[in-house]
């Protein structure tokens, strides 16, 4: 692929496909029933591309319009749907062991995530023994510039592709920790690579240190980043000594399943 089909394959986006994603969101996870205004303003769209929108839905089961309050509701192709869907990624087996491994060693949560488009996914949760936790379900999305997490995902983009990011969707401040100015996000992504694992120090939540390590797939040159796991120290903001071992043992787990889903 050359530069200029690269950047078309990047900057391509079906609008409308989007839009009834949205829409059909919205219906599905609404207490109550919703109209046409009602999802329209909600989404600030348009009533008449809400109006095609919901048409479209309706006519492919996907939404039913309740014949007395004309308000909608899922349709049976979502109830059919659900009952056989099923996320299917190996790696979330194959990565649970060494996961749960390492919580065992440290005491805290793990979150399995990879990433997708411009946020990150969580996959899967390794929960500690602890009575405070931080929760987050698989399917959860949170900011690609989450912390350690995000850290470690954006460190191994080109950087061409960091510059774009940066320069598309400003760094926010989640804490007064959070790294806002983009040249020393970049000083911190290159340490990154350099270590091979992420820290973050109340950057992403308040009072909560992080360790983050990548996953990779494949050997040598044909080696790519496929996800990456998150390591949540309610007390490391402080103690130095469990940030060094977290790193340490979270660089192991992160070349173990690597060699595990690599063959």
């Amino acid at each position: 692929m050359n530069p200029k089909q690269k950047a078309s394959a990047i900057s391509y986006s079906a609008p409308i496909v989007s839009k009834a994603m949205r829409v059909l969101k919205m219906i599905i996870s609404e207490q109550s029933n919703p109209g046409i205004s009602e999802i329209a303003s909600k989404l600030q769209l348009a009533k008449s591309t809400t109006h095609g929108i919901l048409a479209a839905l309706e006519e492919t089961g996907w939404v039913l319009r309740d014949p007395i309050t004309r308000k909608y509701t899922c349709g049976y192709a979502v109830r059919r749907l659900a009952e056989k869907a099923v996320v299917q990624l190996p790696i979330v087996e194959t990565a649970r062991p060494y996961l749960e491994k390492l919580c065992a060693k440290l005491g805290e949560d793990i979150f399995l995530v990879m990433c997708t488009g411009y946020s990150l996914l969580t996959l899967d949760k390794i929960e500690s023994k602890k009575d405070l936790k931080i929760t987050a379900r698989p399917g959860t999305r949170i900011s690609m510039y989450a912390g350690a997490a995000g850290k470690i995902f954006m460190a191994y983009h080109e950087d061409e592709k960091i510059d774009d990011i940066l320069d598309r969707f400003p760094l926010p401040a989640f804490t007064l920790n959070s790294i806002t100015d983009p040249e020393a996000y970049k000083k911190e992504l290159i340490k990154v690579r350099e270590e091979g694992v992420a820290h973050d120090a109340g950057e992403y939540l308040h009072n909560v240190g992080c360790v983050a390590a990548p996953i990779f797939h494949g050997k040598k040159t044909r080696k790519r980043m496929v996800a990456g796991f998150w390591v949540v120290g309610l007390d490391w903001l402080k103690d130095e000594e469990k940030v060094e071992t977290g790193k340490r043992l979270a660089i192991e787990t992160s070349l173990a399943i690597s060699r595990a889903i690599s063959g």
